[in-house]
């Protein structure tokens, strides 16, 4: 068995060698890009007739019985949000049964208040792009020698990843070599763009659960066993829920909800514009209000900073719960991602925009996406639900401009998209996803449990 120092060389090597052959790959998709577009298209249009039987029954069929000893999970989360997730698997893990189990995890506090010995502090360390991974080489490199070590000297009885697909799937491909099962939960949108990854993903993964229901059909046309468990948002506890009379105090005014992104970067890049199109809305409709809705406090000061810079002092600006805000809201304005998604929940008609870097990552977007929308309602409901566009010029955001004008007004665009968004939540199922995720790592454990939701 070769050091742990050498498999964590080797690995670097490897990985350096496949980001050197991601030209080459991008090259070659783009001899076969209308057709994975086309197929893309095709599987949005009929996921929702497709057959509903397990996909995990081999992946089951597989797993080693259940160990006599008391059994030992592995949990990894990489980030704060999906820590969040993990602590959820965790409770819904233990609630499901009595048989005493052994949880070791890489993650921060949440996990240990839900009962995990956390081993190493990995969710505090968000990383991000190129100059990120270069700067946290460090930590990656001593996080996956600590995985290493873990797996020879307290090999665990199933690996759970949640998100954090880069980091994971090396983690994930070392696990399977030790012959240890291993879960992804919250799958990588690899459907989205670049799809050449499937095959990486495949061998790396042994099973995966997703948060999107239209997801496993890509996964298992690409051959990899997976099961959709629902949304994390549907699960929100009572204490996060809308509180009514607030909600009805805040709807006695019009408001435009502006959320420009849960990063620095992108707040910076989304948030000047956005207030351009709330000045545009505001010279038509003297009475509309604007409020910017942020659950991190650590974004405060990037955002009062770039309010004071660009005097927008009509906007409402709080940060904390925003379930309430989004409720009340007439219109949102929200840059691509989760908080759209929540926005489209709530049943508000929202504007969904991203704004790209540079010229060359609207060229990468205009080549490399595989679906023909973004924005999350639109691909659950496999069509335009949600006006959406991503542009890197500020003349994106006359068209947001024009798009919020449209859905301010109690129009035919407005009924029309309060219409389909009834049909976006029906389809994306009932709260249950941390009981359904629980349900298929006690049944990968061999543990019996209920039949999940």
């Amino acid at each position: 068995m070769l050091p742990v120092r050498v498999v964590v060389a080797l690995t670097l090597l490897r990985e350096v060698l496949r980001a050197f052959a991601l030209p080459v790959h991008a090259l070659l998709y783009l001899t076969y890009r209308d057709r994975a577009q086309r197929r893309s298209r095709e599987t949005l249009a009929h996921w929702a007739s497709a057959s509903n039987a397990s996909a995990l029954d081999d992946f089951l069929r597989r797993c080693p019985p259940r160990p006599t000893t008391q059994p030992h999970v592995f949990v990894s989360a990489g980030e704060a949000s999906g820590e969040t997730h993990a602590a959820r698997l965790l409770h819904a893990v233990r609630a499901g049964t009595d048989v005493p189990l052994r949880f070791t995890c890489f993650g921060g506090q949440q996990l240990t208040d839900a009962g995990g010995q956390v081993v190493v502090q990995l969710s505090q360390h968000a990383i991000m792009g190129l100059s990120g991974v270069l700067q946290a080489l460090p930590l990656i490199l001593s996080t996956f020698a600590r995985f290493l070590r873990l797996l020879r000297h307290d090999k665990p009885d199933l690996v759970v990843l949640v998100d954090y697909p880069g980091l994971h799937l090396v983690m994930a491909r070392a696990a399977r070599r030790a012959g240890v099962p291993v879960i992804h939960y919250i799958a990588p949108q690899y459907w989205g763009w670049a799809p050449w990854r499937m095959a990486r993903y495949r061998g790396c993964v042994d099973a995966c659960l997703t948060i999107l229901p239209f997801e496993p059909a890509f996964f298992r046309s690409s051959g990899v066993p997976c099961e959709y468990v629902g949304h994390p948002l549907l699960d929100r506890p009572d204490s996060e829920l809308p509180v009514r009379t607030k909600v009805a105090e805040l709807r006695a005014d019009h408001w435009l909800c502006l959320l420009p992104g849960s990063r620095r970067s992108e707040i910076e890049r989304h948030l000047p514009g956005m207030l351009r199109v709330a000045r545009q809305l505001r010279s038509k409709d003297a009475h509309a209000r604007v409020m910017i809705a942020h659950r991190d406090e650590r974004r405060a000061t990037t955002i009062r900073d770039i309010l004071a810079r660009e005097s927008a002092d009509f906007v409402d600006f709080a940060v904390g719960e925003v379930s309430e805000k989004l409720a009340a809201a007439h219109v949102v304005l929200a840059k691509s991602g989760t908080g759209s998604l929540e926005a489209a929940l709530a049943g508000i008609p929202t504007v969904v925009i991203y704004r790209l870097a540079n010229g060359f990552m609207s060229l990468a977007y205009r080549n490399y996406l595989t679906v023909p929308w973004f924005a999350a309602a639109n691909l659950i409901a496999a069509r335009t639900v949600l006006p959406e566009r991503c542009f890197d010029q500020e003349t994106g955001f006359d068209w947001a401009a024009s798009e919020v004008e449209q859905l301010w007004d109690a129009g035919e665009a407005r009924l029309r998209c309060l219409d389909q968004l009834a049909d976006v939540q029906h389809r994306l199922g009932q709260p249950g996803a941390s009981a359904r995720a629980a349900h298929w790592v006690l049944a990968a454990l061999g543990i019996e449990r209920a039949e999940p939701a």
